[in-house]
């Protein structure tokens, strides 16, 4: 039943982003969870949004995350999509697909090796290609829900933006990033906890070009296996492509079920 579980799901996932597939970093930490024994386990989120009358404004947001552990073996698939339409007029479309293998050498270091595939429409990004690998470093953890984790790493990254007349940025573009992140977790209660993530990716080859991720949620636990989940999501791009904006800023509401 529970491998039947894990396909359906991961059925899903696969779907979402291939009928249309954010930034330019993935917050991986929300999606990690903790699975508690060997086998699947895994979540899935929904949150709707929208406005009628002097504003027409609807927006719709799917993510999910499958787990399968074994011993100090972890492997995680998770995967976005956003879809969003403004007055009639589509403002929102992006999604990604994000593979991780984790391999949890002492309580307090684990090295992972990660690959992903995500598109955002509205950021001209056609494609962006990536595969990386890095150590995640275990600073505080009272295994209480309350944890400090750094990562440490690098990817090499393939991006294709969408070519538009008058613009010169347009094609594909190949260069390694850093990884580098700090993630924070603090249960406030049985029923609240708070995370926030920080990310900083600098390209190696520029120093002036970098991005940042900064992501605060706050989970309220409503039932066994559902959870109230507010976020809000701040991205910082200091080179971003031509016509679009550095920064974007977002904020979520939904429901969030666990399996």
């Amino acid at each position: 039943m529970r491998y039947q579980k894990a396909l359906t799901a991961l059925s899903i996932l696969l779907s979402a982003f291939l009928t249309q597939s954010s930034h330019a970093i993935v917050n991986i930490e929300e999606m990690r969870g903790k699975p508690q024994q060997d086998g699947w386990s895994g979540n899935a989120s929904l949150s709707i949004s929208g406005d009628s009358g002097n504003t027409n404004k609807s927006s719709t947001s799917v993510d999910g995350q499958l787990y399968w552990r074994r011993d100090n073996i972890t492997r995680l698939i998770a995967a976005s999509y956003t879809y969003g339409v403004n007055n009639r007029h589509r403002d929102t479309n992006k999604g990604f697909v994000h593979l991780r293998h984790i391999t949890q050498r002492t309580p307090f270091m684990a090295m992972e090796v990660f690959t992903q595939a995500t598109r955002n429409e509205f950021s001209r990004l056609t494609l962006r290609a990536l595969l990386g690998a890095g150590a995640r470093l275990t600073l505080h953890d009272d295994n209480a829900a309350n944890a400090t984790h750094l990562g440490l790493g690098a990817f090499y990254v393939s991006e294709t933006l969408e070519e538009r007349p008058g613009l010169t940025d347009g094609g594909n573009e190949k260069f390694w990033r850093a990884n580098l992140y700090l993630a924070l977790r603090y249960q406030l209660n049985d029923y609240t906890r708070i995370t926030s993530t920080t990310y900083y990716q600098p390209a190696l080859n520029n120093r002036s070009d970098y991005r940042i991720l900064e992501e605060g949620s706050l989970k309220v636990k409503l039932a066994k296996t559902l959870n109230l989940k507010l976020s809000v999501e701040m991205a910082h791009d200091s080179e971003p492509p031509q016509q679009v904006q550095k920064t974007d800023i977002s904020y979520k509401t939904g429901i969030e079920y666990r399996f």
